[in-house]
């Protein structure tokens, strides 16, 4: 995974945005830049390419670690998966979170240095998790409608995505991780690997039509976007 992000040549910028407003002669007037105009100017940049795409990494887990995050997931409390916003059944499921007690640090601490590792691709500015790691099960019927990650509050420092595949892909139908004008990606699918996608990207679980769909949500946050 290499940085793509890729300097380009100056390109032309068809409005210079104003600096502020000056008071001439008692009248506001806006304001550029000294030497500068409105109109006609160029700008160096750098353009992210992956800003809106989305990147599976196959193996992150292996089987029994799977088994493992499975297994503290379901020795905790279930929680009805809902949403603040919305009627009850826009998000069916049940949830658990799992806190960075010392019996998971080395969970966080892979999927720490994964997020840093991906990171060189996307190129947001990250310092860490604010929420604990979300484990999901999703049953028969059970689903998750279009949403992004990125709301209010604490949830609008999230910045990059990410979702385990715990359960062997033959133990479920139904239940695809899509992508919105992308559809579903059928790695995701495999057992132990991780997608990683913008957290103001919209996605949607669609529904399970047999068996169960396991699955581990993580959000790298940092300073909100700029």
């Amino acid at each position: 995974m290499s940085d793509e992000n890729t300097p380009t040549d100056r390109l032309p910028l068809q409005y210079l945005l104003p600096t502020g407003l000056e008071d001439r002669g008692g009248h506001s007037v806006l304001a550029w830049p000294a030497g500068l105009g409105p109109f006609g100017q160029m700008q160096d940049m750098t353009l992210n390419e992956s800003v809106s795409s989305v990147l599976c990494v196959p193996g992150v887990l292996s089987a029994a670690e799977c088994d493992a995050v499975s297994a503290a997931g379901k020795a905790l409390p279930p929680i009805d998966g809902r949403v603040e916003l919305g009627e009850d059944t826009y998000r069916v499921s049940h949830i658990a979170w799992i806190e960075a007690t010392e019996a998971q640090h080395w969970l966080y601490h892979k999927l720490g240095a994964l997020f840093r590792q991906v990171n060189a691709r996307y190129g947001f500015d990250l310092v860490g998790m604010f929420d604990a790691l979300q484990y999901t099960e999703y049953g028969p019927g059970q689903h998750f409608d279009w949403h992004m990650d990125i709301g209010r509050g604490q949830t609008s420092l999230r910045k990059l995505s990410m979702t385990i595949q715990l359960t062997d892909s033959g133990d479920y139908d139904g239940g695809d991780l899509e992508l919105v004008g992308l559809g579903a990606n059928p790695q995701a699918r495999h057992q132990g690997t991780a997608v990683f996608f913008p957290s103001y990207m919209g996605h949607r679980v669609t529904p399970v039509t047999r068996g169960q769909r396991r699955s581990l949500v993580a959000w790298a946050s940092g300073a909100p976007f700029r």
